[in-house]
């Protein structure tokens, strides 16, 4: 198999169709169309399935191509890191950041990375840890800075560095009729948002923290993600799990910690994860290293 081969089987599931992968190539619908014959002449079966809508992948073009993304990453990543190396600004970076970190870290740390890495493409999802592992094993994404219960709950794919741990705390929205008289047994009554970064079983995660305060678990639970779970505070009497050092941000103003109710949140860590055995870019490692340096020197409160 040839490197261009994989590449073409890679560009036409991306885009859809030959032609569409030609033109993200930058090649003839002929040549991407014989790379795709070949390709199939060597592994002895066929990959693709055409179809009048587009092209489908059959059993084995899926197995193949799972690991095409990884080989052709992996040998675009090889070229960006020699030029780098060379004092080069070119190359793309993949990175996933907890929305946390995005609002309190990305601007002044993207500022930061531009003023060495101006021609770099970024691209940045949200990096919710449920969502962010996945990618970095299959290589759609080169790192991501993300949050979760423990760094030794993760497998050895991946490498896993800890920038600090987080506290998290009960929080409610300012002139929330618990705050009056805190306390586990009346915070049940209450309707409680469940959100990252508790980890993909919010309930679960609520269920343990009531269980150590000797009170049975909420019975009304909303599963959902940090904006989501934000707004609903604001607009109702829901009670949530939130990071303390998120209630520093602008944007987290009518939302106040409440204190001494008897329940403990667990610490939780925020991460910079990447794959164990593939090494980051001189971009990546440099990306990496403004956020978290813009994190250890920001002021919480």
């Amino acid at each position: 198999m040839k490197l261009q081969q994989l590449e073409s089987l890679v560009a036409v599931v991306q885009h859809g169709s030959i032609r569409a992968a030609a033109r993200h190539l930058h090649l003839s619908q002929a040549a991407v169309t014989k790379s795709m014959r070949l390709l199939e002449e060597e592994a002895g079966m066929a990959l693709l399935q055409r179809r009048s809508r587009g092209i489908d992948l059959t059993d084995a073009g899926k197995r193949l191509v799972a690991r095409a993304r990884i080989i052709t990453r992996q040998v675009s990543l090889a070229r960006d890191d020699l030029k780098q190396t060379a004092g080069g600004d070119a190359g793309s970076l993949r990175v996933g950041i907890t929305p946390f970190v995005t609002r309190a870290a990305l601007g002044e740390a993207f500022g930061w990375f531009r003023q060495r890495y101006r021609n770099v493409q970024l691209e940045l999802v949200d990096g919710l840890v449920h969502r962010v592992l996945p990618r970095i094993r299959d290589g759609s994404l080169d790192l991501a800075i993300t949050i979760g219960d423990t760094a030794a709950q993760l497998s050895d794919d991946f490498n896993v560095e800890q920038i600090q741990r987080m506290r998290q705390c009960v929080a409610v929205r300012r002139g929330h009729p618990a705050l009056t008289a805190p306390s586990a047994a009346e915070l049940v009554q209450y309707e409680w948002v469940a959100t990252q970064p508790m980890g993909g079983d919010g309930q679960m995660h609520l269920s343990a923290m009531f269980a150590s305060a000797g009170v049975s678990p909420p019975e009304r639970v909303i599963i959902c993600e940090a904006l989501q779970a934000m707004v609903l505070l604001r607009s109702s009497d829901g009670v949530a799990i939130m990071l303390r050092e998120s209630l520093a941000l602008p944007e987290m103003q009518d939302i106040v910690a409440i204190e001494h109710t008897g329940l403990q949140p667990p610490d939780v860590a925020l991460m910079r994860v990447t794959r164990s055995d593939i090494p980051l870019t001189r971009a990546g490692e440099y990306f990496a290293h403004c956020i978290e340096q813009t994190i250890r020197n920001a002021k919480f409160v």
